[in-house]
């Protein structure tokens, strides 16, 4: 019965995501080159679906 605890918080922290992308600052500062390469790099890098397709 004490294995059980032991397993479901394995289980737990297997399952716990990985976060490996680099975080993109955007500053006021920036040109619109500038904003519009970030996003762009941003939006490749996302998780988010596509609504084109």
């Amino acid at each position: 019965m004490k294995k059980l605890p032991l397993l479901i918080l394995l289980l737990v922290i297997s399952c716990a995501p990985v976060q490996t992308e680099k975080e993109i600052k955007f500053s006021k500062d920036l040109t619109f080159e500038e904003f519009k390469s970030n996003l762009k790099i941003y939006v490749d890098n996302s998780d988010y679906p596509n609504i084109d397709e």
